[in-house]
């Protein structure tokens, strides 16, 4: 929840919350949009990741809201996959009743990580069969690819679940997910592991997979600052090999929805991540050419 531009952890359950959150006094669902942001496996709204977007998004004058989902998400992984349709579908039954409270869905946003990504787009397929229209974005955070690669839309996030759908990748052989599934997909890095502090050496699969979160935070705090150039196939975006087309798009709030399709997303190996038009630059292009010079001389391998 927010509160003069920070984040207030503050409980409510969620069968009785359309009743209760509408009177905080720092609630106005009627003229401020609103984002509900669904923690992964493992995760917590107390943890700092949950709390820095929640503060991000508060401090641009959103209504706030974050699952606690660390008493059950927390089993075995493939049990935890299970309930992320049972959990979406309370998420969504609790965003229709608030619609009675002033919600709508172009004021409404999702944003989802690694598990959180199919709970948010399993509540924003049950809004959108409940009221018949689609919340205004849903953004994936390298939503979890273990047992989900193989599943059909209906069973996963998709493009079809809001108005606006953008990914982040940067764990997609990991537990992330190779597949475009947005209308806008930047894959950071080539998308597969992302460079550490440690120059040119790459941070593993966890790390990887959660940094998807941070460089969303900063984007949200350096607006247009997270530049991405257009790939004509995700094969491209892997390999950084899209630097010969000129369009752009930028992660974050300002991204450019009428310019679709799968960006190469650069980033600097230190925080807060961001490169900037350097980053546009071939001859800039440091994480991905420097494994490749190494993996040549057969020294090391990604």
């Amino acid at each position: 929840m927010s509160e003069a531009g920070e984040v207030t952890r503050k409980v409510f359950p969620i069968l009785t919350a359309h009743k209760t959150i509408p009177k905080e006094k720092h609630i106005d669902f009627r003229n401020k949009k609103t984002v509900l942001y669904a923690v992964g496996f493992l995760d917590s709204s107390v943890y700092p990741q949950s709390q820095a977007v929640g503060t991000a998004y508060s401090k641009r004058g959103y209504n706030v809201l974050i699952t606690e989902t660390i008493a059950f998400l927390t089993y075995i992984y493939p049990k935890s996959v299970r309930l992320t349709r049972t959990v979406g579908k309370k998420v969504g039954e609790f965003l229709v009743k608030l619609t009675e409270y002033g919600l709508t869905a172009d004021n409404l946003e999702l944003v989802g990580a690694s598990l959180g990504a199919h709970v948010v787009a399993h509540a924003a397929k049950y809004f959108y069969a409940a009221t018949g229209k689609k919340p205004a974005r849903l953004t994936g955070l390298d939503p979890a690819g273990p047992c989900y690669r193989a599943l059909p839309p209906p069973e996963r996030l998709d493009r079809s679940d809001a108005q606006r759908v953008d990914v982040i990748h940067s764990n997609i052989d990991g537990f992330g997910i190779a597949e475009p599934l947005g209308h806008i997909d930047f894959y950071a890095n080539g998308g597969e592991f992302q460079p550490s502090d440690i120059p040119y050496i790459p941070c593993l699969v966890i790390c990887s997979h959660v940094r998807a979160i941070i460089y969303w935070w900063q984007a949200i705090e350096h607006p247009k600052k997270f530049i991405g150039v257009k790939c004509d196939n995700v094969q491209e975006a892997r390999l950084a090999r899209c630097y010969n087309n000129t369009q752009i798009n930028y992660l974050g709030l300002s991204a450019d929805f009428s310019r679709t399709g799968i960006y190469y997303l650069p980033t600097n190996n230190e925080f807060p991540y961001f490169r900037g038009k350097e980053g546009l630059k071939a001859e800039n292009e440091i994480y991905k050419s420097t494994i490749r010079k190494i993996n040549s001389d057969d020294m090391f391998v990604v």
